[in-house]
């Protein structure tokens, strides 16, 4: 089940690279679907994480702090190999835009196998905030999806959906890699590996989802982003 999830995780990439293919309004899609991911990340922070990690830092603090920070840093630094999807449209010609997709997929690849991971680990330690874990991360990967598929849009469809299946796979090996190591998994691994998320979590949310809806005009879609977020997280309460 954990490795299943870790992976619908991932294939969000690729519904993101057929919205690209065949909307006729990918903007408001990929809008919606962060306003999406935000309200349930936040959701994810507040009801579950969050108390989690309070504890958590109550008993082992430069521990938890330190995870957390490392989480954070992760994506900030693979973060930086990754154009903004805007940025490829419109500053570079399509040579360069087939580059520019070539390189962010490689460092999707990685951020993803590490996603996956982070993603496994915290389904094993709580199946409910894993699965909300994982809709936001699915949620935040449609976007991804189409920044791929545009970047590369000079390519040809072979090499499109080559590059796509191979970033949507690297969060199942992520998951892959916890599962054959879950032997060695203690449960201070466990819990420093959610801490981890945890600050993976906060970069999502206050560098990449919050500042794209608060500069969307479209407040309408915002909205209506915002409140099937939230109904997404209470539907996974009947998980518990």
């Amino acid at each position: 089940m954990e490795l299943f999830i870790t992976f619908l995780a991932g294939a969000s990439v690729l519904v993101g690279a057929l919205l690209i293919r065949i909307s006729k309004h990918a903007n408001r899609v990929e809008h919606l679907s962060m306003a999406m991911a935000l309200t349930a990340l936040i959701s994810l922070l507040a009801a579950d994480l969050g108390p989690e990690m309070v504890e958590a830092v109550g008993e082992k603090p430069i521990l938890t702090i330190a995870m957390m920070l490392a989480g954070l840093a992760v994506l900030i630094i693979l973060d930086r190999f990754v154009p903004d999807h805007e940025d490829s449209e419109e500053k570079h010609d399509a040579e360069n835009a087939a580059h520019v997709g070539i390189i962010s997929a490689l460092a999707l690849f990685v951020h993803n196998i590490v996603e996956g991971m982070t993603i496994y680990s915290v389904l094993c330690s709580d199946l409910k905030s894993g699965v909300i874990f994982s809709l936001g991360v699915a949620l935040h990967n449609i976007p991804v999806g189409m920044m791929i598929y545009s970047a590369l849009s000079s390519a040809g469809r072979k090499q499109k959906a080559a590059v796509s299946i191979v970033v949507t796979l690297s969060t199942a090996v992520g998951g892959l890699l916890m599962a054959a190591l879950s032997g060695l998994v203690t449960e201070t691994v466990t819990s420093c590996l959610v801490a981890v998320a945890t600050g993976m979590i906060l970069y999502i949310v206050f560098f990449e989802l919050l500042p794209h809806v608060i500069k969307e005009k479209d407040r309408l879609m915002s909205l209506a982003g915002a409140v099937l977020g939230v109904a997404a997280v209470l539907l996974s309460t009947l998980l518990e």
